[in-house]
């Protein structure tokens, strides 16, 4: 049963950026800047859609619409209630796991180490500075 209670949850628990990296291949191109996931719009197709962490709500700057989770999976041609049973899965794994951040980037504390080494490729993107990821 689909519940305003679930709604909600579906909207606001899930972090936006979590759900642009569970889409997998139908995910619309995503990166991160000043600590705010930026992505390709559903709708006008301008990369000018950006999350609020604090609210988990996206506005496009170029259309003006306003998206959430189950907008943007609306969006790229999933049914309402396939929509929401994929969410409700992605927050139970979402709680499950404890993600970090409401970001695109990885929390600090991702980098894998081996053997006490760090990855060469971490190693060298905090030595140039270049800490943008893609989602």
């Amino acid at each position: 049963m689909i519940t305003r209670l679930l709604l909600r949850s579906l909207r606001n628990d899930l972090p936006m950026p979590f759900t642009i990296q569970q889409m997998g291949s139908q995910a619309p191109y995503a990166t991160s800047a000043d600590g705010r996931c930026r992505f390709l719009c559903p709708y006008c197709h301008e990369t000018q859609a950006v999350v609020n962490p604090k609210n988990n709500l996206a506005h496009c700057f170029h259309c003006a619409k306003n998206i959430n989770n189950i907008d943007l999976l609306l969006a790229t041609g999933h049914g309402f209630k396939d929509t929401v049973a994929l969410l409700q899965r992605w927050l139970l794994l979402f709680q499950s796991e404890k993600a970090g951040p409401k970001t695109c980037s990885p929390p600090p504390n991702a980098v894998k180490k081996a053997e006490g080494l760090e990855l060469i490729g971490a190693l060298l993107r905090r030595e140039i500075g270049n800490d943008r990821k893609v989602c």
